[in-house]
């Protein structure tokens, strides 16, 4: 009869444990899945306004000027290889290479901000529908939407101290 009152409550103890485990590792797929959506969501639109730095940074203006939309053959209205000259070519006189400053996702279009030492910050948009390049109405999304990163900022008292 000992045997028998020792195992008492053993399958029960494991099936929780069981249990525990399914139910941490859901939780934890979900916060990996989260994070990797928000870290993920805006890529391909970061990505596309890299290539064209990155092909402004090396010289390359048609082929930038082509990353935006345009050709020599057929420019953009209002956006001629000049006018795009005036703003990205070496007359702009940037101390060094272009970058990404920061992104910030709309719910059409993301905004890329690309500076560069001894030009002021320019604002991109990266169409999310066609990844079509543009400048964008400001330097950050006018939307509604939660401002996380702001909100930490100020709670933690890195923000601006004005």
């Amino acid at each position: 009869m000992g045997t028998y009152l020792e195992q008492y409550g053993v399958e029960d103890e494991h099936r929780s444990r069981i249990i525990r485990r399914i139910i941490f590792s859901l939780i934890g797929m979900l916060v990996l899945g989260v994070a990797a959506y928000f870290a993920l969501k805006d890529h391909s639109e970061k990505q596309k306004a890299s290539d064209f730095l990155a092909l402004v940074n090396s010289g390359k203006y048609e082929d930038a000027y082509r990353v935006w939309g345009c050709t020599a053959a057929h420019p953009c209205p209002n956006y001629d290889m000049k006018r795009f000259m005036q703003d990205w070519g070496p007359a702009k006189k940037a101390a060094s290479p272009w970058k990404v400053a920061s992104v910030d996702g709309c719910r059409q279009f993301v905004t890329v901000n690309v500076e560069a030492t001894g030009a002021e910050l320019q604002s991109l948009s990266v169409q999310r529908s066609d990844d079509s390049l543009g400048f964008a109405p400001g330097p950050e999304c006018q939307e509604m939407k939660w401002r996380w990163k702001q909100f930490f900022d100020r709670i933690l008292g890195r923000g601006n101290k004005s």
